[in-house]
């Protein structure tokens, strides 16, 4: 085999992977946006890392980004790249289940937040409608 063929199949496979991380990305995505609302937020200790994860609007959409405590600029997940954050994309996706437990837990306490904000307005004889 040449080397041409060689770099034109190395080219090939790294462009399905980097298709298979966008899908499995755009998944995770998908399943936290529905309970999450934009700024919703939880950061995890990874080792020596804090990594932020956070629901962000972008041209109308929500979408979900990572930040860590080294790099504090929110990166949308569909803009992160083997190239540049290959740990962090495989943190993700070794961890979807953790976002998902991550998002639904900033939901239950935004509910609980909720019920006594209203409670305390109850108290108060406040109209809370």
């Amino acid at each position: 085999m040449e080397m041409d063929d060689m770099l034109k199949i190395y080219v090939e496979k790294r462009h399905q992977y980097e298709d298979k991380i966008q899908k499995n990305l755009l998944e995770i995505e998908k399943s936290v946006s529905g309970i999450a609302e934009v700024g919703d937020y939880f950061s995890i200790k990874n080792d020596d890392l804090l990594i932020t994860i956070k629901l962000v609007e972008i041209d109308g959409e929500k979408h979900v980004a990572v930040s860590t405590d080294s790099n504090k600029e929110e990166i949308p997940f569909n803009e992160l790249t083997l190239t540049e954050h290959p740990d962090l994309i495989l943190w993700i996706i070794q961890n979807d289940a953790l976002i998902k437990e991550g998002f639904q837990e900033v939901l239950i306490n935004a509910v609980r937040n909720g019920e006594n904000i209203i409670n305390t307005l109850k108290q108060l004889k406040v109209n809370y409608e």
